[in-house]
């Protein structure tokens, strides 16, 4: 079934309103001026009156008065025609400023239907109109977003996937070719590369899930010290002699409500973080009231620190400074994106602050417990 324009529905719409209206009005107006004009005719001419008093007051319209009465009717009728006149003409000229902003917001999406996501429609008209054309613009805005972080993101797998590809291919066709001999040594490297594999695929994987809003959290309230007393303890073990790492906690409890192991994996991955670029000195975990409502969780080193140009990005998937990039240092970009979301799935915020030279403070804040003590706050 075919079905009519929405310029056609509006003109109809205003059209037959402004006919009823004008109907109506003279209808009301013959009326009133036929009433009026008897009532007149009745006061003031008794001879044109009826015979006998017992069957009421009549008045008899002479030629004059007939006269009067149709040209009366046909300026109602003129005044009908030219009102109708005008009401289409601006029925028309409204429907048309109505539906024209539609129109381009139809063309727009058929346009970002076929990938054009650089198309955007011009906010205006009414203001149910222009919200529209703006919601659509910003839904344009994160689809350009979203598929512009795609395509990085497809760019820097296949950026870290390469090395330790095209490490494994030479290894393994250096020994297919009898240039290379499979000792101790050459399958340890071997292994090192397939690690290093493995490792991006879980955090790619890990990424995928926690960016869907799918990881699952076991959360109970623990007092966040221990968590961050045990990831030091563990760093203390790998870390180089020429680091020092240590914890700076309250005397009171910080509780939290919260899942432990993945807290835990947040500290663990800004301890990691931090003793990648920190050649020697020291790394400091602290813990924190903040606002008397959150625990604020830091982690200071005195490594290389972070540049200015690279501090409001280093919380984003793969990203690292070029000086990071050499396989010394490790990692595989994605371990601050998760923490990020993890932190945020705790209803926290994250944060980072640095002095080039001198070292950085990365770290977390997530609300207190409910009901969770209040010394100290």
């Amino acid at each position: 079934m075919k079905r009519s324009s929405l310029i056609v529905q509006v003109f109809l719409a205003i059209l037959a309103v402004s006919l009823a209206a004008v109907l109506a009005s003279g209808l009301v107006t013959r009326g009133t001026l036929s009433g009026a004009f008897e009532r007149y005719l009745s006061g003031g001419m008794g001879p044109m009156m009826g015979p006998g008093s017992g069957m009421g007051r009549q008045v008899f319209f002479g030629t004059a008065e007939q006269a009067f009465l149709t040209g009366v009717d046909r300026g109602i009728i003129v005044s009908a025609l030219v009102a109708v006149a005008l009401a289409a003409l601006g029925a028309w000229l409204l429907a048309r400023y109505l539906v024209r902003p539609l129109r381009d917001l139809t063309a727009a999406s058929r346009a970002l239907a076929k990938g054009r996501l650089e198309h955007r429609v011009e906010e205006a008209g009414p203001e149910e109109v222009a919200g529209l054309a703006s919601a659509f613009n910003e839904m344009a805005d994160s689809l350009s977003e979203s598929e512009e972080l795609r395509r990085r993101m497809v760019s820097d797998v296949a950026h870290e996937l390469r090395n330790p590809i095209a490490a494994l291919r030479a290894q393994i066709e250096g020994i297919a070719d009898g240039v290379l001999v499979a000792d101790d040594r050459q399958v340890a490297s071997l292994v090192e590369d397939v690690g290093t594999l493995s490792r991006l695929v879980d955090d790619l994987q890990e990424l995928s899930v926690a960016e869907a809003g799918r990881l699952r959290y076991d959360r109970t309230v623990i007092d966040i010290r221990d968590t961050v007393r045990t990831a030091v303890e563990r760093a203390g073990v790998i870390a180089p002699a020429s680091v020092a790492v240590t914890t700076r906690v309250p005397d009171q409890l910080v509780s939290v409500d919260a899942d432990e192991f993945r807290i835990g994996q947040v500290v663990r991955n800004l301890l990691s973080n931090a003793l990648r670029h920190t050649g020697e000195g020291s790394v400091t975990v602290s813990v924190e009231l903040a606002d008397g409502s959150r625990a604020r969780v830091s982690v200071t080193d005195t490594g290389e620190g972070i540049p200015a140009d690279d501090l409001a990005h280093i919380w984003e998937r793969f990203y690292r400074a070029d000086a990071a990039r050499s396989k010394g240092t490790g990692g595989t970009g994605l371990g601050l994106a998760i923490s990020r979301r993890i932190i945020e799935d705790h209803g926290g915020r994250v944060f980072a602050s640095s002095a080039e030279g001198q070292g950085s403070t990365i770290g977390f804040e997530i609300p207190l417990a409910a009901g969770a003590p209040a010394e100290g706050r």
